[in-house]
């Protein structure tokens, strides 16, 4: 063994086919004191591939000299400048996901985290770390577990840590998804509600029509949007019930609007039952889709064979999918009603895949829930696509995670 040069290793090591597959990651630092650390982080951007790095706070406060030797030849290899602008999203461009290193209370170990793929990190400043003002503006926070009697990370050291963590999630993610596309995917199967149907857009529609209609600003609920805030968690306790099979359609449907109502002192089980038959008859009516639905199923339609899966009701799904114009693109449609069963049971995806002619093997289920489509899917040996549309850390296993439609085109 010799000693070789690293910019001999690198060349028999590629390292940049990684930003084929991912944007480049950017770095963002808070009021830094010390010029070797402003130095250290450009010169650590470089040696990732960040695209900048932004220091907040003001350039004549620093002795620039002293940061462009502590960055050596990186000083001219990266842009780096310095903003007095506070808005992230006005710093950040549209996309990113903005991950905070630091030790705040709603942090995880970034260990344990699933990193976004397009990023921006964010440190703090030598003394104060990050103010309460930046930290509100992210949507992820990471903390660096250090078990030695020191326990704070000099900024630099602990952006090199999460940068490089990164790398390596974005290198295993990559070689696993390489790995299974290898697999051949025939058959298709989707969850409607929240995957595909913006349930949520639509209900708030529907709340607005029944509460016009039935006057319910002259009981003293005070507007339908209210309303439906204090109704949607109540709804989906009942779900839960429902799936759990502990109470009934006519249970849930009952149910589902006397508490809400009795949330105002309003105890009428004939309004309640009124509600509940508009709703049911407004919300499949009322067409509202998830962006990019349509263009995803005209994509696929031509390569796959599309299927649904929902624990919905029977015939509201029909409903939506007659009235959003969805309904040709699938060629079976497995309710929850018609099985016994209902999501997770892996006896619901087995009967679909019985439904559509299809093994497990050459199936992959896409849905929004990972307790329900994701975990019931797996469970029955079907691959899974978790449609993350939040962005928060999925509490599962799955296939592949995606955080828009349009990502599913970059998998099949």
């Amino acid at each position: 063994m010799s000693y070789l040069k690293s910019n001999d290793l690198f060349k028999r090591i590629p390292t940049e086919d990684l930003y084929q597959c991912v944007p480049r990651p950017m770095l963002i630092a808070d009021h830094l004191m010390t010029p070797d650390n402003l130095g250290a982080l450009i010169r650590l951007a470089d040696n990732i591939g960040a695209t900048e790095v932004c220091f907040l706070g003001n350039e004549e406060e620093h002795r620039l000299g002293k940061v462009r030797r502590s960055a050596a030849s990186s000083r001219d290899n990266i842009r780096w400048y310095f903003t007095e602008e506070n808005d992230l999203h006005k710093i950040v461009p549209q996309g990113k996901t903005i991950v905070a290193i630091e030790t705040a209370d709603n942090a995880t170990c970034i260990y344990d985290t699933q990193l976004p793929e397009d990023v921006a990190f964010i440190v703090g400043s030598e003394r104060d770390g990050l103010s309460n003002e930046l930290l509100k503006q992210c949507e992820m926070v990471v903390y660096i577990p250090v078990p030695g009697p020191t326990r704070s990370l000099n900024v630099s050291h602990a952006a090199a840590v999460a940068l490089f963590e990164w790398q390596r999630q974005m290198r295993n993610r990559r070689q696993k998804t390489e790995g299974r596309r290898q697999k051949t995917y025939r058959h298709l199967f989707f969850d409607l509600d929240r995957t595909l149907w913006d349930f949520d857009a639509a209900a708030e529609v529907a709340f607005e029509r029944i509460y016009d209609q039935y006057h319910l600003k002259d009981l003293g609920i005070p507007n339908a949007h209210e309303f439906h805030m204090v109704y949607h968690p109540l709804n989906e306790k009942l779900w839960e019930l429902y799936r759990a099979n502990q109470i009934t359609k006519d249970d849930l449907n009952r149910t589902r609007f006397l508490k809400p109502l009795e949330h105002y002192g309003i105890h009428d089980v004939a309004l309640a039952d009124h509600l509940s038959e508009d709703y049911v008859y407004w919300s499949p009516r009322i067409v509202r889709l998830v962006p990019g639905t349509m263009e995803l199923l005209e994509y696929l339609k031509p390569k796959y064979h599309l299927h649904l899966i929902t624990n919905g009701f029977q015939e509201i799904q029909h409903i939506k999918l007659e009235g959003s114009g969805m309904e040709p693109y699938f060629e079976t449609l497995t309710v929850s009603e018609e099985v016994g069963v209902k999501k997770p049971n892996p006896e619901i995806f087995q009967y679909a895949l019985r439904k559509a002619g299809a093994t497990p093997e050459e199936s992959l289920m896409i849905g929004d829930e990972m307790a329900v489509d994701i975990d019931g899917a797996r469970a029955a040996g079907i691959d899974q696509i978790f449609f993350n549309a939040t962005g928060q850390p999925a509490q599962g296993k799955c296939t592949y995670e995606v955080k828009s439609l349009s990502d599913i085109t970059s998998i099949l």
